[in-house]
């Protein structure tokens, strides 16, 4: 009889098959392989389904599930209706973990029983300007717990099992901050996170250099306004698009286009505040 896997990593994708093979090789190289792996596609245009099936004899607990809608929300809770483990960990398909990921993580939680977590990330280049936004993601992310509006990195987030289904898991109304709303409704039900002060995976900032790290951080500053003020996440991000066909071409915008988006941000969130 085959014990069931301690943890389970669900993975949302969408024509990810350039980023996707690094992921899964870092889960390959896992010094500890109580796991099991499903990769839940939102009907990609690319290769991404073929090329997580290739990974099947490399993680023997690989499951592939596609979806007809594209939602990072939806294909996460599909993912958990399909895994078995007491622990669910929700990993983006552009991240990579360090090989000793798995164990560190194993380590925590047997020490400090936590129910709701995420750990320090570093960025996936080597630059000074990415060092220094990955420096002040980290701090923001352990301000967010010390001023009472928690919010795990939707790059990767743990939840115990029984804490996800306590609060009905991801909220599939949410095309957008739908790991801030999961964060709050976790922590309204005394499920505090726990931050691993250890940088344990690599967070993409393609999308920083794809659209501009100005451009992207007003979309940061202006989604972050209701958080603090009424505890309401965005549901939704004029600009925002999921999947990894985002970033095959390059794209260049002006100041003024970059002002002008803010601009219509800004209504936006106006509009949703007082709807």
């Amino acid at each position: 009889m085959i014990m069931a896997a301690r943890y389970s990593i669900v993975i949302p994708t969408l024509n990810e098959e350039k980023f996707l093979p690094k992921l899964l090789d870092s889960l390959v190289a896992q010094t500890d392989k109580n796991f099991e792996v499903i990769v839940v596609d939102g009907s990609s245009k690319d290769k991404t389904v073929a090329i997580a099936k290739t990974y099947a004899k490399k993680l023997p607990k690989l499951s592939v599930v596609v979806s007809e809608t594209a939602s990072l929300p939806l294909q996460r809770n599909l993912g958990v209706r399909e895994t078995h483990g007491e622990w669910l960990v929700f990993i983006d398909a552009d991240s990579i973990v360090f090989s000793h990921f798995i164990r560190r993580i194993d380590d925590y939680i047997q020490k400090n029983h936590p129910k709701f977590l995420t750990s320090w990330f570093c960025p996936d280049s080597e630059t000074t300007g990415d060092a220094i936004l990955a420096l002040l993601g980290n701090i923001m992310f352990e301000l967010s717990i010390i001023i009472h509006r928690p919010a795990s990195p939707g790059p990767l987030t743990i939840v115990k099992r029984s804490a996800f289904d306590a609060i009905g898991g991801y909220d599939e109304t949410h095309a957008f901050h739908e790991d801030v709303d999961l964060s709050l409704r976790l922590t309204q039900k005394k499920c505090a996170l726990h931050i691993l002060p250890e940088t344990l995976y690599v967070w993409s900032f393609r999308r920083f250099r794809k659209q501009g790290t100005l451009q992207v951080a007003q979309k940061i500053i202006v989604s972050t306004l209701p958080v603090l003020l009424f505890q309401r996440p965005f549901k939704h991000m004029p600009g925002y698009v999921m999947g990894g066909q985002e970033y095959w071409k390059k794209k260049k915008g002006s100041a003024a286009a970059t002002i002008q988006k803010f601009e219509r941000n800004i209504k936006s969130f106006l509009h949703e505040l007082f709807e």
